[in-house]
């Protein structure tokens, strides 16, 4: 949480009776004032709540200078550095300073003060200046709702159910954010957070097929019927070709590769394993650049999905883990693993999303084409954002990329 720089000195005043006792609730969590300390009250019209159970509850470190009269609140994200010089007139006044910058509010916002339990209280609307949170009132139950920063950016992240790998290797759904604890998080994971949602900001959440249908993209299953036909997909494909012929001549300074007529294969495959065909022809199209094959893998080795395509190229000894030898194999000085045809080539990325969306068995007579097949957590990834930071690393948005820079596009075509 980010606390503002500001000013502000407070004169210690008698505390009038509060008409009316507050509720708190800070990061979506009752707030249970200790017996004697200083609650949350109204009087005068005007909400206040107590500076340093919030400040203490959103992270910040809170000390009393009772020689000086000044409360100083020092956050998590700055280290601790002296107050400012005092330059007071009147040394009878108290003064909040926030890392090391005096809190000044407007006096529109009301005037702080000290309760006789020896408590600074602030006016509600003072907290969201001071602390930078986002706080709301709920008259219908007298209720004080205060969002810190941090709360908010997890809250945003986790509306988007999309995977993310921590600083820390672990893969987790940003879901499971609102289940941990805010606290735990160095500065350094809540910079990637920040970094993260910047990227997911650059897609829906939801998109809107040709027929009017709306689906929300945290919910698009990998396995499922398709949507887009095998015309579709070609013709999506052939919109596409100009482009591509410009881009490889100016970027790659080569000639457009042919495209191989895949679309029917992803289709019929892709039934036959449950999987949607249409969405694993995108992913095909995104992995190889539309066939163009600009990475580390070869137009020859009928590999569409960059199976076994590591940082290193091969020694041809790699385990075929059960594949069958006979239609998949690695050479040496090759990235990723070499298919005896297109069709093997297209079974086996319809075999490898099918280990990642379930734990069934290969379907009864399928041979394993895919080599790593039982290197995958099974069932770990049902959904197309369940490939992020599984299928690619760090994959932010890999999923959503599918979906809606290319599957999209495939089902708008004519």
């Amino acid at each position: 949480m980010l606390l503002c720089a500001s000013s502000l000195a407070v004169v210690p005043v008698p505390a009038a009776a509060a008409s009316e006792s507050v509720k708190l609730v800070i990061d979506n969590k009752p707030l249970t004032v200790p017996a004697g300390d200083q609650g949350a009250f109204i009087m005068g019209n005007r909400t206040y709540v107590p500076l340093r159970i919030i400040s203490e509850k959103l992270g910040a470190r809170v000390d009393w200078q009772q020689d000086a009269n000044r409360v100083i609140i020092t956050t998590r994200e700055t280290p601790s550095v002296p107050p400012p010089a005092d330059d007071r007139k009147n040394q009878g006044e108290v003064q909040i300073i926030i890392d090391s910058k005096i809190l000044q509010l407007p006096p529109s916002l009301g005037r702080p003060y000290i309760t006789p339990a020896g408590r600074t209280v602030v006016p509600l609307r003072a907290v969201g200046e001071a602390l930078g949170c986002e706080v709301n009132w709920v008259a219908s139950t007298s209720t004080v709702e205060i969002k810190s920063a941090t709360y908010k950016l997890l809250l945003e992240l986790a509306g988007y159910r999309s995977n993310l790998r921590l600083l820390d290797g672990t893969v987790i759904n940003s879901a499971e954010l609102l289940k941990m604890d805010a606290s735990s998080f160095s500065q350094e994971q809540l910079q990637q957070f920040r970094e993260i949602l910047g990227y997911l900001k650059k897609y829906d959440q939801q998109v809107k097929l040709p027929d009017g249908t709306v689906l929300n993209v945290a919910d698009i299953t990998i396995e499922g019927q398709p949507v887009a036909s095998a015309a579709q997909l070609r013709a999506w494909i052939a919109s596409e070709i100009p482009r591509l012929r410009v881009k490889m001549q100016e970027q790659y300074h080569r000639d457009l590769l042919p495209i191989p007529d895949l679309a029917e294969l992803y289709l019929r495959i892709g039934a036959e394993y449950g999987i949607r065909g249409d969405l694993a022809f995108a992913q095909a199209a995104k992995e190889t650049n539309f066939w163009q094959f600009t990475g580390s893998v070869r137009p020859d080795q009928n590999n569409y999905c960059g199976l076994g395509a590591l940082s290193s190229p091969n020694t041809g000894n790699e385990p075929l883990n059960g594949a069958d030898p006979t239609k998949v194999r690695f050479a040496p000085g090759v990235y990723g693993a070499i298919f005896a045809s297109p069709e093997i080539g297209v079974e086996a990325h319809i075999q490898h999303l099918y280990a990642y969306a379930t734990k069934k068995p290969l379907p009864p007579g399928k041979v394993l084409y895919d080599p790593r097949f039982n290197l995958v957590q099974r069932g770990s990834a049902t959904t197309w954002q369940g490939l992020n930071a599984r299928w690619a690393v760090p994959g932010i948005t890999y999923g959503q990329s599918i979906i809606e820079d290319y599957w999209l596009k495939a089902l708008a075509a004519k």
